[in-house]
């Protein structure tokens, strides 16, 4: 079967241009799988650019500073993608200090 969602797609950090992200895989559907992330927000990158993983942890960097973006994510075995996992989460808006 196709895999289920993963699960508990969680914001685990946030700065300036990134987001940090993780997750619990959901079943797999008796396959290997691997996970398709997006982030859709202002000056994202482009869909075709999404991110794979096989890990249950990632940080997307590039990002706009205080700006909210979508983050979609699916898990994707031989026989298809899941369901999509959402979470809403909004970059930091303070530089870093040195």
């Amino acid at each position: 079967d196709r895999p289920d969602p993963p699960r508990a797609l969680r914001l685990s950090g946030a700065s300036r241009t990134s987001l940090s992200l993780s997750w619990q895989p959901g079943f797999d559907g008796g396959l290997p799988q691997h996970f398709r992330l997006r982030a859709e927000g202002p000056e994202a990158p482009p869909p075709d650019a999404a991110l794979v993983t096989s890990g249950f942890a990632l940080t997307l960097s590039g990002l706009r500073p205080a700006t909210p973006y979508d983050v979609i994510m699916r898990a994707r075995n031989a026989r298809g993608d899941s369901a999509p996992a959402r979470l809403r989460a909004v970059t930091s808006g303070r530089k870093m200090a040195p």
